[in-house]
């Protein structure tokens, strides 16, 4: 990181001196010795210096806007000095590079920065590219997603991330473990950064800064290409936390773009798979224009297989009280909605945990009912004992864990694996959806288990 790698220079400089002076008195130095330990560390210094001066090409990461099939939207950082913002492109198998210039957007809430993007339209489906910033030697990989299901997708899933306040390394740590996986892409389900502490705390951008840096470093499959990033809101990425305007949330939305202002949105990536990007009571009310949005969307995409609903706040928490209110808010509005229209598995955070629980239909345990899984632990300082670790009631696992979740989607089944930090496996599941939506509609014909009453002691 460039701000840990300044302070280290520093430290460094006062430990040289220090143990310098200890072990060979100065009297004792020749005059040659002493300046080359001083062109040593100098060599140091500037090192640290280059590594700022190239902030650019350490902050380089992909999002998408539109079709993952056919787009790829590339950003990076740099010094509010920087205009230098051409960006060069080719497929893999092309010799002409082909050259486009970048939109600069000022990082709200600090003069120090500027976020640079391009959005390249009109790729091929399923194709390997590689592209460059025009005046730097680095070279970056790139794939765009397939426009049908005819091989198995793979992604990641996680949330709650730079969580410590002494580096990035926990979270480096969970994401080159991730990255082993292969993964196409990575959905996150907020508090990426933690730059607002807490509901009264300023935001700083500098922990936005070095989270896009190890993402930069770590979350690059096995034959090189950067993985791309989608995320969700959450609390501790806007200001105030909740009960907010997308305004409040001006930082995140620059640096995680979508169509339009609200925040929440629907990424589609072909005619078999849409993920739903939610609200949890930040940006927006979790009811009254995001719900109606959210039925809308839903039935607007009866005939898509494969859709996933991702947040921050879950609607069945493993750690805080049951009947909190946003999730309460989220059970009775989001819900429902998920149940009818055809949502199997809802992505969840928050809580600094791992849970997946059994499927579910009006609270009760349905073969043909939506799973709830994740919680939020990638990279937490402390991952939190679930309250409900038995598995009688709505839980089919649940354990104090920091985790990561890979899914894999084929044409009519959709899997799991959970691991923890270390790439150990904590978790697995899969499913063979119905060919209908009718089909799923049918509940009135299935056998269905009661969930016991729940109940919690509330937890800030």
């Amino acid at each position: 990181m460039v701000l840990d790698y300044y302070s280290m220079c520093c430290y460094s400089q006062y430990m040289f001196t220090n143990i310098l002076t200890y072990y060979f008195p100065m009297q004792s130095i020749t005059r040659s010795y002493r300046i080359l330990m001083a062109a040593i560390f100098l060599s140091f210094i500037l090192c640290g210096f280059a590594c700022f001066a190239d902030l650019a090409s350490d902050t380089v990461y992909l999002t998408w806007q539109q079709s993952p099939t056919s787009t790829m939207t590339i950003q990076w950082i740099s010094g509010a000095e920087d205009n230098k913002t051409n960006l060069e492109y080719r497929a893999i198998d092309d010799n002409e590079w082909l050259i486009e210039k970048a939109i600069d957007i000022p990082i709200p809430r600090t003069n120090k920065y500027i976020l640079h993007r391009v959005e390249l339209v009109n790729l091929n489906p399923d194709s390997n590219y590689l592209f460059k910033l025009s005046d730097k030697e680095r070279l970056y990989k790139f794939r765009t997603m397939a426009a049908d299901l005819d091989k198995p997708i793979c992604f990641v899933v996680g949330g709650d991330m730079y969580h410590d306040d002494d580096g990035t390394k926990s979270m480096c740590h969970t994401c080159l473990q991730a990255s082993k996986m292969d993964p196409c892409f990575a959905l996150l389900g907020g508090d990426i950064a933690y730059a607002v502490a807490n509901s009264r705390s300023p935001e700083i951008i500098e922990r936005w800064v070095e989270w896009v840096q190890a993402w930069n470093r770590t979350m690059i499959s096995p034959d090189g290409k950067l993985i791309p990033v989608i995320s969700a809101i959450g609390n501790h990425d806007i200001l105030g936390h909740f009960d907010q305007t997308p305004s409040e949330a001006k930082v995140f939305s620059t640096l995680f773009p979508m169509p339009g202002a609200q925040v929440y949105n629907v990424l589609d990536f072909n005619k078999h798979i849409s993920f739903i990007i939610l609200d949890s009571g930040h940006a927006n009310q979790i009811e009254g224009s995001q719900t109606k949005w959210l039925k809308t969307t839903l039935q607007n995409r009866k005939d898509v297989t494969h859709k996933f609903a991702i947040y921050h706040v879950p609607a069945y928490p493993s750690f805080r009280s049951f009947d909190n209110r946003h999730s309460s808010a989220i059970r009775r509005n989001w819900v429902p909605i998920f149940e009818k229209e055809g949502v199997k598995m809802a992505f969840e955070h928050h809580d600094h945990a791992y849970k997946r629980t059994h499927p579910l239909w009006n609270n009760k345990v349905n073969p043909n009912g939506v799973v709830y899984m994740g919680d939020g632990a990638w990279s937490v300082d402390k991952p939190r004992s679930p309250f409900f670790n038995t598995m009688g009631k709505y839980f089919a696992k649940s354990l104090p864990s920091l985790n990561f979740i890979v899914v894999t989607i084929e044409k009519g089944k959709q899997s799991i694996v959970a691991y923890n930090q270390q790439g150990q496996k904590i978790d697995e599941y899969s499913r063979v959806l119905p060919s209908t939506i009718e089909k799923i509609k049918d509940v009135e014909k299935l056998d269905e288990k009661p969930v016991e009453a729940v109940t919690a002691r509330s937890r800030a």
